[in-house]
């Protein structure tokens, strides 16, 4: 006799007909047929925490996986921990969470947070493979030409931080000036000592950041230094500083530094959040007493102070204006605070200076 043999029917479990029960069983079976993952990518901004937190609570709810309440406290701390080690590493620091489904008998969702850091440089690589030059306009700042104009001649010694592809620096070559360019791109260097070498110009490329320590520049030589859209990418008033100190260094007695600046207007103060979100815009701001400090005992006296728009848009050709699609809409501040019936509460200027 086979000796498995079946049980009698009074000793097995008891038979279910209940069809929320059995339905109930057949959703958890077709759970383990179930599979599916994606990636999440966002911005390292701190004071995000909460915005962020929500979403990822509504996408797994969404997705049937809701999280307990002991899982998103777990998730919120790795998030807050996480995002503040991106941002401490760079303004342009990503947040990437890979999710999926986990099958049963698991419950939930796996989950995996990593930061991605693209360097500055990175990111303007990736404009020359992707966009259509020029990809800083056609012209030179038309405030460039006229603070060089008033030196007269053409033997202006120039030093041009974060020059790009040259749209200042080309042009003053041409004219006989002698520029440095201080650069830290890689693909934009490539392309401006193409230029030079093409047309035999008089210009010296020298690769680094103006805030590395160990960019070291000609002391007390310049005329004349010029800084357009580079400080738009400093993290704080030290970053400002440093720049400004570097600058009284490289300047001889009497020469002039250009730079331009996002400011706020009629007395606005950005929190923390207005800040984080300027930085990955590349449209840091800063408070008119925040740059006062920063030239607070420097042998620099400010000249003039212009609105960058109001004056390119007078003084630029009209087939150069705008100098590129994104300009009005950065310059403005929109890409802060993209506002469709209201002025952002900041204003790109040219900030002209005397060394002393």
């Amino acid at each position: 006799m086979n000796q498995e043999q079946t049980l009698p029917i009074s000793n097995q479990l008891p038979l279910v007909t209940s069809q929320p029960i059995l339905k109930k069983a057949i959703l958890y079976k077709l759970d383990s047929y179930i599979s599916g993952c994606g990636k999440l990518e966002l911005p390292c901004l701190p004071g995000m925490l909460d915005y962020y937190t929500n979403v990822l609570e509504k996408l797994f709810s969404h997705l049937g996986r809701p999280m307990s309440t002991k899982r998103q406290q777990q998730l919120r701390q790795m998030l807050e921990r996480k995002l503040a080690e991106g941002y401490n590493v760079s303004a342009n620091a990503m947040l990437v969470i890979q999710y999926e489904l986990v099958r049963p008998p698991k419950k939930g969702m796996a989950c995996q947070i990593t930061i991605r850091t693209p360097s500055l440089g990175e990111h303007y690589d990736s404009w020359v493979d992707n966009r259509t030059p020029p990809l800083f306009g056609s012209h030179p700042d038309a405030k460039v030409l006229a603070t060089v104009a008033e030196f007269g001649g053409n033997s202006t010694k120039i030093l041009d931080i974060g020059g790009g592809t040259g749209r200042n620096a080309l042009p003053l070559a041409r004219m006989g000036h002698y520029v440095d360019v201080l650069e830290l791109t890689r693909a934009f260097i490539e392309q401006l000592q193409k230029a030079i070498a093409t047309e035999n110009l008089s210009i010296n490329v020298i690769k680094g950041d103006i805030l590395d320590p160990l960019t070291r520049l000609q002391p007390n030589f310049y005329q004349l230094a010029i800084a357009t859209e580079v400080i738009s990418h400093f993290r704080n008033v030290e970053d400002l500083r440093l720049f400004l100190a570097k600058m009284s260094d490289v300047i001889c007695s009497g020469g002039l530094l250009l730079f331009n600046i996002f400011l706020t207007a009629n007395e606005y103060v950005p929190d923390e959040l207005a800040r984080d979100m300027a930085q990955l815009c590349w449209s840091s701001l800063f408070t008119s007493e925040e740059l006062t400090i920063a030239m607070e005992g420097l042998p620099l006296v400010s000249v003039s102070n212009d609105l960058v728009i109001e004056y390119e848009r007078q003084y630029l050709p009209e087939t150069a204006w705008p100098p590129t699609s994104w300009f009005e809409s950065w310059a403005t501040g929109r890409d802060v605070f993209p506002l469709a019936n209201g002025q952002p509460p900041l204003e790109f200027r040219w900030i002209l200076c005397r060394r002393v």
